[in-house]
């Protein structure tokens, strides 16, 4: 084996190579603040994992396999690997995200979003490493542990330990992540893990980094609002005390699927240059009364023009193959929504609509009405569904929504903030969300009968 490039490892850093060649420990969890040297140490173990024990596998793995292409492959997994390369040890295939040694070991990239999950599930692996674990559902998670297992052998005959690896910035207290790893339940059953004496767990933070991080990136993060600089900053899990809407992991947040074509589908727009500008997609299934969020697009610093342009590139996916290629693909395109609904800035809708975008239409933009209307489309209980759901794959409103919380945390006996005021801090992709629900499901205003009133419901008049 050749490791011929040296590393200056942190404090921190050396606790975390302490864990993972810890014989004892099978799952580990690094998880903390953003850029805080998490990622980068577990795939340097895993391409020593590849150059000591030939013909092993290593599976390095993240929900959108699009989404880990841009970060961990491109940031990472290049970077280290090219060092190999170099020396002859090994082949990158970039199109389809491996890695090839001279002795038979192989690292592959992998999603386990469901149109990838089972090209993943097909092999067994050495090491596999799920990273921002917290996208995934935890039935996928068991499938995936069900994978480990391989047989190779370093040159004096010892077998690989076998090694299930996460990271991840965390997100809420009930997330499987903290349920497992840091109280030793089953996420499903919520029954003690037998084998728990085989997890670990490893807190990280950007100050343990800061010798390898840019100038002024720590004062970044500590400008960052509430939610966000306890998530990216100091790492820490959230209680769901004070949120706005209640978003439940298990019951709201649902693997990407595609629409039938036939289903109602509208856009929801918040404008935004500095903070983000958000395009939403919503698609309506008339059959069962609800509503699937699909699509995002969240972005800062663009011109509304160049937005415009992204928008009508991705609305184009919603047509049939055979018509994406057409010159007026985008045409036909903007045929398939009913609605595209706005923040009230005039200009930037006239912008939109000058660039093929809409019609477009002023948004419902009462922040109370509209977020007790959205809590109770959100609302289920064993008589009842909700009637919104997000696609797994929508990080950006997801981490919104977690971020997303009233001033005043103490609760009412419905679950809303006594004081009625929220904080206007990463709220943007939040209000798009808003504006799509009430423009799909219409507040209804009471009817004045005399001194009573009788409120038709969200679903009443609904095209």
């Amino acid at each position: 084996m050749i490791i011929a490039d040296e590393v200056r490892w942190n404090p921190k850093q050396l606790q975390g190579l302490k864990l993972l060649s810890d014989r004892n420990k099978k799952f580990i969890k690094f998880y903390g603040g953003s850029r805080s040297g998490k990622t980068y140490q577990i795939i340097r173990a895993i391409r020593i994992r590849a150059l000591k024990y030939p013909g092993s596998k290593h599976l390095v793995a993240r929900f959108s396999f699009a989404n880990a292409k841009k970060t961990i492959w491109l940031q990472t997994m290049l970077p280290e690997f090219r060092k190999d390369e170099k020396l002859g040890l090994c082949k990158i295939l970039k199109e389809v995200g491996q890695v090839h040694y001279k002795n038979g070991s192989i690292v592959l990239l992998g999603g386990l979003e469901p149109s990838s999950i089972d090209s993943v599930l097909a092999a067994e692996y050495g090491t596999i490493f799920v990273t921002e674990a917290n996208e995934n559902r935890y039935e996928v998670i068991e499938n995936l542990v069900s994978r480990l297992n391989d047989t190779s052998k370093d040159a004096e005959g010892n077998p690989i330990k076998l090694k299930f690896i996460i990271d991840l910035n965390p997100t809420v207290e009930t997330s499987w992540t903290n349920v497992l790893f840091m109280k030793g339940l089953d996420p499903i059953s919520r029954t003690p893990k037998p084998n728990f004496h085989e997890y670990a767990s490893l807190w990280f933070s950007p100050y343990d980094n800061k010798e390898n991080l840019a100038n002024g990136y720590i004062e970044t993060l500590e400008n960052l609002s509430t939610a966000k600089r306890r998530r990216f900053l100091e790492g820490r899990y959230s209680s769901y005390e004070g949120l706005v809407l209640p978003v439940d992991e298990d019951v709201h947040i649902v693997d990407d699927f595609e629409i039938p074509f036939d289903w109602k589908r509208i856009r929801s727009i918040d404008f935004g240059y500095t903070h983000p500008f958000v395009c939403l997609w919503f698609a309506y299934d008339k059959a069962n009364d609800r509503a699937f969020v699909y699509r995002e697009w969240i972005q800062s610093r663009w011109t509304v023009r160049s937005h415009s342009e992204k928008i009508k590139e991705l609305s184009i996916l919603d047509l049939p193959a055979d018509l994406r290629l057409s010159k007026e693909a985008w045409k036909f395109a903007e045929k398939k929504y009913s609605a595209t609904v706005c923040d009230h800035d005039a200009e930037d809708r006239a912008t939109l609509e000058e660039n093929g975008i809409g019609p477009v239409k002023p948004a419902i933009k009462e922040v109370l009405a509209g977020i007790d209307h959205a809590i109770d489309l959100m609302e289920f209980s064993e008589h009842k569904k909700p009637k919104i759901f997000i696609f797994r794959s929508l990080v950006g409103l997801r981490e919104s929504l977690d971020s997303y919380r009233w001033k005043d945390t103490s609760m009412s006996n419905r679950g809303r903030a006594k004081d009625r005021e929220v904080l206007k801090e990463d709220d943007d992709p939040a209000d798009a969300f808003r504006y799509g629900l009430c423009e799909l499901f219409p507040i209804v205003r009471p009817i004045d009968l005399g001194g009573r009133s009788l409120n038709l419901g969200s679903s009443w008049n609904k095209k």
